[in-house]
């Protein structure tokens, strides 16, 4: 049983460096940002969104958890009774084992302790594994962008 443990700061420390280039990786290649500058680009998003780090209000990070082993993270933001994922990750070595439709469920109860109507995310397009997942746990398509690369 995954459980949300809010994230410790040694933790974040790790994660963000990873993740802002992970991000900037994301948006060059689907088109969305060159590769000059977008790894700036990524870290001001995230300098933004998390301008006190994991204290920024709002902003719920966890460490998913089975028992004390950290199988991935969540970042959820929060304001009044929406809420939006912004970053999630399950490690590698625990993919394809169901820990992702568990921290999803177990989000969904916290979110719901909160009373949070409603939760959005984005995915980028060829993230095929994340949608197929997302839609197996009741997310349905709010909008589409599409792109035509000509290069």
């Amino acid at each position: 049983m995954i459980t949300l443990e809010p994230m410790q700061q040694e933790d974040f420390d790790r994660v963000i460096e990873n993740e802002i280039r992970e991000y900037a990786a994301d948006h060059v290649r689907n088109g969305n940002w060159p590769e000059e500058g977008s790894l700036e680009k990524s870290r001001k998003e995230f300098e933004f969104l998390l301008p006190a780090g994991i204290q920024t209000p709002n902003q719920y990070i966890w460490s998913l958890m089975e028992d004390d082993r950290k199988i991935g993270f969540l970042w959820v933001q929060v304001k009044e009774s929406k809420a939006f994922i912004y970053d999630y990750l399950i490690h590698e070595e625990f993919r394809g084992k169901g820990y992702g439709k568990q921290a999803l469920t177990a989000m969904d109860e916290r979110l719901q302790s909160m009373n949070v109507e409603s939760v959005g995310l984005h995915v980028f397009g060829d993230n095929v594994r994340a949608q197929e997942l997302y839609k197996k746990m009741g997310f349905e398509v709010a909008g589409l962008h599409m792109l035509k690369k000509y290069h």
